[in-house]
């Protein structure tokens, strides 16, 4: 209860809750937790509920639920339950059984606390569980951040909003045993926790075994690699919230490149999540794709793809957002000078007095006398070429030298002549040909509905 209190005061666990919602399985470790929790509330102020969820994988699951309710029941606390096909939803979505269990359960449990108004998520976690999740992280080749282990607090999976806490990381599970022997709780035991096609069984019936014939304290080392490793990681992290966007839209995020300088690789990792988080993105970060990104932001050019999300450089800016989709082409068209002309999913307003600009519809202002025979709007071309600033440039040219990053040249209209380029309609510039006094004003909008 000390060891408990000590690591609630210290990361501040309790403060401002009212309701802790406690996920049970109905073994030692949750059943210790709701044990705990509900002396410590009586102190500390604030109500404890438990909340159990029957993955479904075994035949006699609903035994287990219904001894969950029971034994909530004698310490008198209310439990609610829930259930879901793990196997099904795996099979479904091509998981792996542990990563869909987890997902599922942590819906659950978010949707339980925001339903029954509680302030945090508490689950039964202890030094055991840590030490072999360290020895995992290692294992898949995770860097300062995966060695933390896992977090005193946290947010919950899937669901940023929730808060969740690991009350017992500092508890072996000797000690939870004892405290149900202590109140008469006999916990149940999942037989799942035997089968040795789960990774983490292996890890704790394989590996940490051979690991104390080097070291008997194996557990202990590997805790106190973890919280080394929380210290290295909390400069790090800081460096990332260094890093914020100028802008945030439909495309993405947009930084500046220069923002990036000396960021190392595992801050990179936070900002690509945090963003892809605050897009509704679900990014796939590893080592090789994260070092790809740095030879990307040393060059200034280029981008990597981590699942959904996509991060480029270009003309000093970074995009951190979803793929954007290639534009489809349409067929030129003469325009009607004035008037109104149909350009694939636009249309061009050509009018002799000037017209408004909106951020939707862009206006281009021409100097008619500049241009030769019929004007049409078009997609953009290879080899295009316009008088800009006193030179006849390469439309590419001009791009890179006004620094119009990639994504904003995506499905560019061009409005030409004989000539070349009269006018170029880049995603947020506007280029005109050289003239004097403009006496034409062109409109693209989107066809009304």
């Amino acid at each position: 209860m000390k060891r408990v209190h000590a690591l609630s005061q210290r990361e501040r666990m309790f403060r401002r809750v009212g309701k802790v919602l406690v996920a049970v399985s109905g073994g030692a470790d949750s059943m210790a937790c709701l044990v705990i929790l509900r002396e410590l509330g009586r102190s500390s102020g604030f109500t404890v509920e438990a909340c159990h969820f029957d993955h479904k994988l075994r035949a006699n699951s609903g035994d287990d639920l219904d001894a969950v309710r029971t034994m909530c029941a004698g310490l008198g606390v209310e439990c609610i339950t829930g259930e879901g096909d793990v196997a099904a939803v795996a099979a479904q979505m091509r998981r792996g059984m542990e990563d869909a269990a987890r997902e599922m359960r942590y819906q659950f449990l978010a949707f339980v606390a925001e339903k029954q108004g509680a302030d945090c998520i508490a689950t039964g976690h202890t030094a055991n569980d840590q030490a072999e999740t360290i020895l995992m992280h290692i294992i898949r080749g995770s860097g300062v951040r995966g060695i933390r282990g896992m977090l005193p607090v946290s947010e919950v999976p899937g669901s940023e909003a929730q808060r969740l806490i690991r009350p017992l990381l500092e508890c072996s599970r000797g000690e939870t045993e004892a405290i149900c022997a202590e109140h008469g709780i006999t916990p149940l035991i999942d037989p799942s926790n035997e089968d040795e096609r789960f990774t983490r069984n292996q890890v704790r019936k394989q590996l940490l075994p051979v690991l104390e014939r080097f070291n008997p304290s194996a557990t202990e080392a590997l805790i106190g690699l973890g919280e080394s490793a929380r210290e290295a990681f909390a400069p790090i992290e800081r460096r990332s919230f260094e890093v914020q966007p100028i802008e945030r839209g439909p495309i993405g995020a947009l930084f500046t490149l220069a923002a990036f300088d000396g960021v190392p690789a595992e801050a990179l990792g936070l900002i690509i999540e945090r963003e892809a988080t605050f897009h509704h993105l679900s990014p796939e970060t590893n080592r090789t794709r994260v070092k790809n990104l740095q030879e990307v932001l040393a060059s200034g050019s280029g981008s990597v793809l981590f699942g959904d999300t996509e991060v480029e450089a270009s003309c000093g800016f970074v995009r951190l957002g979803p793929p954007l989709e290639t534009v489809a082409p349409f067929a030129p068209a003469v325009l009607d000078v004035p008037g109104v002309t149909r350009a694939g999913p636009g249309q061009a307003l050509v009018r002799t007095d000037a017209i408004e600009a909106t951020p939707s519809a862009p206006v281009a202002a021409i100097d008619s006398k500049v241009c030769s025979g019929t004007l049409r709007i078009r997609p953009a071309e290879a080899g295009d070429r316009i008088t800009w600033h006193g030179l006849e440039r390469k439309v590419s040219d001009l791009l890179i030298n006004e620094k119009v990053p990639v994504w904003e040249r995506a499905g560019m209209v061009a409005i030409s002549d004989a000539l070349g380029v009269v006018a170029l309609f880049a995603a947020k510039r506007i280029f005109v040909r050289d003239g004097g006094e403009p006496d034409l004003w062109i409109r693209l909008s989107a066809v009304p509905r």
